[in-house]
């Protein structure tokens, strides 16, 4: 019953309309677009083949030595007339000394084929792992390349997925595959040959399960192929629900959710367990259909061959032979049947692999692209207008000029359009309308890597790798010395606490910076900003969230960092920027206030309104402006 269940599960998944076989366009594609990664490898690619074909050969040839020791050694029967060259060796050769070099010959041809063998397999499946690393290189750097809209648009975990279980994968596709087939086909194609040459009756009859195979694969290959892609997405969809939830610890745990996040991983988990337990039913069904099929030729075929024999038709050496080769020459089917799923679950991760390496969402430079010149950091947005894919504007005809040397604080309530300002800035987009100016130059006609090599950003989230501190700051100008390291330290309030870690600048950073407080983390953060040192820097508010004692050393660090710089603040605080040279008010993409803090109370009620939010507590504001001192500003959520 559990059989007939299987079969029809088999054969409902390859009924739907859905296209699910084996797509071999889509294979075509995979090699198109990764077979460049065979060129470094044709030499020892070339010569493990030539030990494949060897290790073939010579495993057709080490059986027929059985066939003359039963025939001409000990049944005495005459050698074949094609054979007849070798019959004065028999003839003059005790027989005790015949089984003696017939033995020492099988033994001798298996050897060579080990050698062979090995070789082979050492070889090919090196050459697998290096071309996966140069991919999985090539992948890594078209990553870096891809826009933010991309990155924005797609869950961490699969990615994470694609590049580690999926690109393994391909190791199938591009060495395994070709090897096996060639090996699998070679092999069937030398033992068919040997049997219709001992006798063509029993060949062709061992010959009629190959149809049938085919016959099996064609119906019932589509439904393999859904199972193993229902497999696959359901796969990646835990990886990125644990990459998510790890993320999440700290908030999960704050919120008392451990329960919910773990039924929600239990029932996803339960639902990737289902898809594989089906994958795998269906493939055992498949596979045992064709053991049947070929367990039922091989005995047609030694029935007769035994018929033949006692007919004096053909020699028992021959039927033994014709046994050993039929075996050999079922045995790649079986093989030829894992191969064939192999592929399919290898397709399926090629196919996405093919998806990421042809997205086409990168951000590139006009093809008359220049270097961008030292920059002064005079800034000019015109008439800007942007939105992203299938979305309505999300910023609408904004202007506005920076001098160099400026500060601008762009404040507005969340989903306003900072960010996305910013964004433009750095050009992880273009606009659709309007064109941002650098020292009077359209941005769109420098080089990106040129553009953002002159521009600072410091993210309120301080960003740290897992690399000492050193390496941590030199990543903001990988060329900097030591003495340029140790003073934008200095200058960021760093230095001291750096030095009272464990092993100093060598200190490696836990995952995400743990090691540290926040407020220290910040500081490398700025100090890997200040060793830049570009006339452009853009602030993420690096201050908000910290005690008022931290806030006023970032506070010092902020000011070394902005010295004489075309500063971009993205405020959260209006306590931080009312000595800005000018305050970008945005309301739902629009710019609808422009100026200085006294200014904008005395002409904007939008500006006048959210300062009230945070200093509630002032009943009577008028143009006068606050003194610092005199303020306890409340943190407004972007």
């Amino acid at each position: 019953m559990g059989l007939l269940h299987d079969l029809k599960s088999l054969r409902k998944y390859s009924s739907k309309k859905e296209s699910s076989k084996l797509n071999l366009k889509a294979l075509i594609r995979i090699y198109r677009v990764f077979g460049r990664h065979y060129k470094p490898y044709w030499r020892i690619l070339s010569l493990s083949y030539l030990m494949l074909f060897a290790s073939i050969g010579l495993g057709a040839l080490a059986p027929i030595p059985l066939k003359f020791m039963i025939d001409q050694v000990i049944l005495q029967k005459p050698m074949p007339e094609s054979l007849g060259f070798l019959a004065p060796f028999f003839m003059s050769t005790p027989p005790r000394t015949l089984l003696l070099w017939l033995a020492l010959a099988v033994v001798v041809m298996a050897v060579f084929q080990a050698i062979f063998s090995f070789y082979n397999k050492f070889y090919i499946s090196s050459t697998g792992d290096r071309i996966n690393a140069d991919i999985r290189e090539r992948l890594f750097a078209h990553l870096q390349r891809l826009s933010l809209s991309f990155h924005e648009s797609v869950r961490k975990g699969n990615l994470v997925y694609l590049l580690t279980s999926d690109l393994s994968k391909m190791k199938t596709i591009l060495i395994d595959f070709p090897q096996d087939l060639t090996h699998r086909l070679g092999t069937i194609a030398m033992y068919a040959v040997l049997l219709l040459l001992l006798d063509w009756r029993l060949g062709l009859i061992g010959l009629v399960a190959f149809p049938v195979v085919y016959w099996i694969t064609r119906i019932f290959g589509p439904g393999l192929r859904k199972a193993m892609k229902r497999r696959r997405k359901k796969e990646g969809e835990v990886a990125s629900l644990i990459s998510e939830n790890l993320l999440g610890m700290a908030l999960i745990q704050a919120y008392g959710r451990e329960q919910t996040v773990k039924d929600r991983f239990n029932a996803e988990n339960q639902e990737s367990l289902e898809a594989r337990l089906t994958a795998l039913r269906l493939q055992r069904t498949y596979s045992r259909l064709i053991d049947f099929f070929v367990i039922f030729t091989t005995a047609v075929a030694l029935y007769l061959g035994g018929k033949y024999a006692l007919g004096g038709e053909i020699m028992p050496g021959t039927l033994v032979l014709m046994t050993v080769y039929l075996k050999e020459l079922y045995s790649p089917i079986e093989k030829l049947n894992r191969l064939f799923f192999d592929v399919i679950k290898s397709q399926v991760a090629g196919e996405q692999l093919l998806d990421l390496v042809e997205n086409d969402m990168v951000q590139e430079d006009a093809p008359d692209a220049r270097p961008a010149p030292p920059l002064k950091g005079e800034v000019e947005f015109r008439n800007v207008s942007f939105a992203y894919k299938r979305s309505s504007d999300v910023l609408r005809d904004i202007s506005f000029k920076v001098k160099p040397g400026e500060t601008v604080a762009i404040i507005g309530h969340s989903g306003a359009g900072k960010s996305t300002l910013i964004s433009l800035l750095l050009r992880f987009y273009d606009p659709q309308k309007g064109e941002i100016r650098i020292d009077g130059e359209d941005v769109r006609k420098f080089t990106l890597k040129s553009l953002r090599s002159q521009m600072t950003v410091v993210l309120q989230d301080a960003r740290l790798f897992q690399l000492s501190v050193r390496e941590n700051i030199r990543f903001g100008k990988p060329e900097a010395t030591e003495e340029e390291i140790i003073r934008a330290a200095k200058l960021a309030e760093a230095h001291n606490f750096i030095m009272n870690l464990p092993d100093g600048y060598d200190t490696v950073m836990y995952e995400g910076g743990e090691n540290l407080s926040g407020g220290q983390k910040q500081r490398i953060n700025i100090a890997r900003a200040i060793i830049r040192d570009t006339p452009i820097v853009i602030l993420d508010e690096p201050s908000s969230g910290l005690d008022a004692r931290t806030e006023a050393r970032m506070q010092k660090a902020i000011q070394h960092l902005t010295r004489n710089k075309t500063t971009f603040i993205i405020a959260h605080k209006l306590s931080t920027i009312q000595s800005a040279d000018q305050i970008l008010l945005l309301e739902n993409g629009e710019l609808i206030a422009q100026g200085r803090h006294e200014d904008l109370l005395r002409t904007s009620d939008a500006y006048k309104k959210l300062y009230e939010a945070q200093f509630g507590w002032q009943t009577q504001i008028q143009s006068t402006t606050p003194q610092n001192g005199d303020l306890q500003p409340a943190t407004v959520s972007e």
